[in-house]
């Protein structure tokens, strides 16, 4: 796909400072971009790159200094304008409609005619598949799942029995929603497996990434809402309930029964024990253990997880403390001086 520099103008909006004519066929970074690239300088710091660099044109914003001989394309939120244009340069892959010859489709099965099921997919008795979605190679569909419209599954995922995806939900590869909650009870002298008898729910606009584990609720469901952002590698146990546009990153492990609130954010390798709640829109700062509730708003971090700022004071004593032990050792031995000044017997 190609386009001028003037028909990206007047599709996003913004000023053009040198010429509109100029022909762009992608994006790319201000290191690697040559001709025919657009590239992204969202600061004055970045200038001397734009001066040394090969882009066909430089998205800017408008108070970036002009530089002579550069085409530039200024606009008032050049990340946002930028996102769009690599949505714009390189959509998503799309699937033509049908059912490869190695898939296994259950005779009960109900399959809008619009999707797109690729190699050795697996669907179960009573599932039901909307309009537009894509399942690619390797997935394993369960006995009564549910996956709405515009859905895009990855490769080999596996969505387990009675799972419910609504619509314009993106699974990546690897990941396995539905699987059974680890719950065990010391019972007749061994673990006993706690049954697994519900349900995930997946809501509108939800991206999982790769590798994820959902597990299946105990009763009622374990439920993603609208919005949500799942990154790779992350373990998400029964009963969770994670709110709207939340954001979890990588490693992160929830215990069961965790409640996330609408915009928290989970940063990297936190961990959260059971039944606790995260309020809306509080911030977990990375490899944080988090052992009681969060008030909504609030920024923890550590182990155990408190205040920001009262963890970094923490911090900040814990710098000081050789200095402090070197400076009790001093006090201890004027106070041995001392002590041994006042105990020692009257010459007179």
């Amino acid at each position: 796909m190609k386009a001028s520099l003037r028909e990206l103008r007047d599709r996003f909006g913004g000023t053009v400072i040198g010429d509109p004519g100029v022909s762009i066929k992608g994006c790319a970074s201000l290191e690697t971009a040559g001709t025919g690239d657009i590239a992204f300088a969202e600061a004055a710091r970045y200038r001397p790159q734009v001066e040394t660099g090969g882009a066909s044109a430089y998205l800017v914003t408008e108070d970036f200094p002009d530089i002579p001989g550069k085409t530039m394309w200024a606009i008032a939120r050049p990340r946002e304008t930028f996102i769009r244009l690599l949505t714009y340069f390189h959509p998503d892959q799309q699937y033509a409609p049908g059912v490869h010859a190695s898939a296994a489709i259950a005779a009960s099965a109900q399959l809008d005619h619009t999707v797109s099921i690729c190699e050795y997919v697996v669907i179960g008795e009573d599932v039901r598949i909307g309009r537009g979605t894509s399942i690619e190679s390797g997935v394993h569909v369960g006995r009564g799942v549910t996956i709405g419209e515009d859905c895009r599954i990855g490769p080999n995922v596996s969505l387990m029995g009675g799972v419910r995806l609504a619509n314009r939900v993106t699974v990546h590869a690897g990941a396995v929603i539905g699987g059974d909650g680890f719950g065990y009870l010391w019972m007749d002298n061994r673990h006993t497996k706690v049954p697994s008898l519900a349900s995930v729910q997946i809501d509108d606009d939800v991206e999982i990434g790769c590798n994820v584990c959902i597990d299946r609720a105990t009763f009622g469901m374990t439920r993603i809402r609208r919005g949500a952002r799942i990154d790779n590698l992350v373990q998400i146990g029964h009963n969770n309930d994670i709110g709207e546009d939340a954001i979890i990153v990588s490693q992160v492990g929830l215990s069961g029964t965790v409640k996330v609130g609408k915009r928290a954010v989970l940063a990297g390798q936190v961990g959260v024990a059971d039944h606790i709640e995260i309020g809306e829109g509080a911030t977990v700062a990375a490899t944080s253990g988090v052992t009681k509730d969060v008030p909504p708003g609030d920024t923890v971090w550590g182990y155990p997880a408190r205040s920001i700022r009262k963890a970094w004071k923490e911090l900040a004593h814990l710098a000081r403390l050789p200095q402090l032990l070197r400076q009790i050792k001093v006090l201890e031995t004027r106070v041995k001086t001392l002590e041994e000044q006042t105990n020692k017997p009257d010459s007179s």
